[in-house]
């Protein structure tokens, strides 16, 4: 990472740093935490001193250029460009769909954080599920019945939704342990539960078993049609235009962003919405669940929820906490029983997503932190709030989660923020996240 004065001060800095890297990259470092108040500051994720020369090449063109499209282009190759004071940071926590196999399987290799937290979440789990939980995550990657297997247990909601919430949870620890904590916090769905958990409201412990509960309670519907549901990619006028006029119960519920919703209903009326997007020449396409989640159809799931969360200790969160039912925060002074009735009600309402990162963005949040599996989110904040925020993600398959990890510190440290300093309890890959080693 460098940072200057001006552009032109940090060109002329990676234009140096290129020219060392040819020969042989800097030995990995955590960046100088005096490079957190420079006005102008890069950071450049990369594997070895090729990749290093390459990057710093194109920051220093794109600097010159002044050139935010070639910065927004920079961004996916892991270069980020900071300027002044960082804006408020949002963290969004990742829901049901976003699972996949050996999900975090290198950072809990090698890190201590990431590890312990799936052994607490095995603690707690065993005894509700009859074996760990990382049973259901984990598998042999070169045995392709055994990844099988386990990707068709992690399609149940009932394990589905616990080990997601690990790892949402395992990765705000992880970011926690470089400084990088929220201002305030939105959950899609499932994810509201970790956004609990990251604004005080919920213990880890409490919030497994809460999620284990609504998993078994949907799970548990015994419906004569359990409907269906279906992403839409389309303006999203048009996306409820197309609903309305669809005969038989079928509704939005996810109001994801501008141009792309999840629909639900009723499996014959979904099917023909998804006909008529498809007549339109719009990309529709059933998602393989097990029920109409936010939909009026598992309704009955609601009250035994709250039954099952009332025991639980809840808390009125310490963090603002976007609620999806209303897309607004919880109330300051919620009470416990305005928080269940807002849990309740969740998971028979509309996601309100957009209305929910709108109301992050009237707070000021400018920096958006997707902290869970895949990058989902991360797409539908750079829908909805545009070139005004720095959305990042934490993980993706295909980056790798050493990677991917290493991407977003890049962009947080560009950002202005993530300079603590570093002790022993930090993580292993404390020396070498600003480099983006270890792939």
């Amino acid at each position: 990472m460098v940072g200057g004065a001006d552009a032109a001060e940090v060109a002329e800095q990676l234009e140096r740093l290129g020219a060392e890297a040819a020969g042989r990259a800097p030995a990995p470092a955590a960046p100088d935490p005096a490079l957190a108040s420079a006005a102008v500051r890069v950071a450049i994720d990369y594997a070895d001193a090729a990749e290093l020369a390459a990057k710093a090449a194109k920051a220093v063109q794109a600097l010159r250029a002044d050139s935010p499209p070639m910065w927004r282009m920079l961004r996916v190759q892991g270069v980020f460009l900071g300027r002044g004071a960082p804006g408020k940071v949002a963290f969004l926590y990742t829901g049901q769909g976003s699972q996949y196999v050996n999900m975090l399987h290198d950072l809990r290799q090698r890190e201590p954080i990431v590890a312990a937290m799936f052994d607490e979440a095995d603690r707690i789990m065993t005894p509700l599920l009859g074996k760990p939980l990382t049973e259901y995550i984990f598998a042999d990657s070169t045995d392709e019945a055994a990844v099988q297997r386990v990707e068709q247990q992690l399609m149940q909601t009932e394990f589905t939704q616990p080990a997601v919430l690990t790892t949402d949870l395992a990765l705000t620890r992880m970011l926690d342990a470089y400084g990088v904590r929220p201002d305030m916090v939105i959950g899609h769905s499932l994810g509201e539960y970790g956004a609990l958990v990251a604004a005080g409201a919920l213990s880890f412990d409490a919030a497994l078993e809460a999620v284990s509960a609504r998993g078994r309670e949907m799970a548990s519907l015994s419906l004569g049609d359990p409907g269906a549901m279906a992403a839409v990619s389309a303006p999203l006028a048009e996306i409820e235009r197309i609903v309305a006029e669809t005969d038989g119960y079928v509704i939005i519920a996810n109001f994801n962003s501008t141009s792309q919703a999840v629909i639900g209903g009723v499996t014959d009326a979904v099917e023909a919405a998804v006909a008529a997007f498809k007549a339109a020449g719009r990309d529709a396409r059933r998602i393989p669940v097990s029920h109409a989640f936010h939909t009026t159809l598992v309704a009955p799931s609601s009250e035994p929820l709250k039954v099952a969360l009332r025991r639980l200790d809840i808390r009125p969160p310490r963090l603002p906490i976007v609620s999806n039912v209303t897309g607004a925060f919880y109330p300051p002074d919620a009470d416990v029983d305005t928080m269940l009735d807002l849990l309740g009600r969740q998971v028979a309402s509309p996601v309100r997503f957009i209305d929910g990162l709108r109301t992050l963005h009237a707070a000021g949040a400018r920096i958006f932190v997707e902290t869970g599996p895949k990058k989902a989110l991360h797409g539908f904040v750079e829908d909805v709030l545009g070139d005004d925020v720095l959305a990042l993600f934490t993980n993706h398959p295909k980056t790798g989660d050493v990677a991917s990890f290493n991407q977003a510190l890049c962009g947080l440290y560009a950002a202005g923020l993530g300079f603590p300093t570093l002790t022993a309890a930090a993580p292993d890959t404390a020396a070498v996240a600003a480099a983006g080693r270890g792939r």
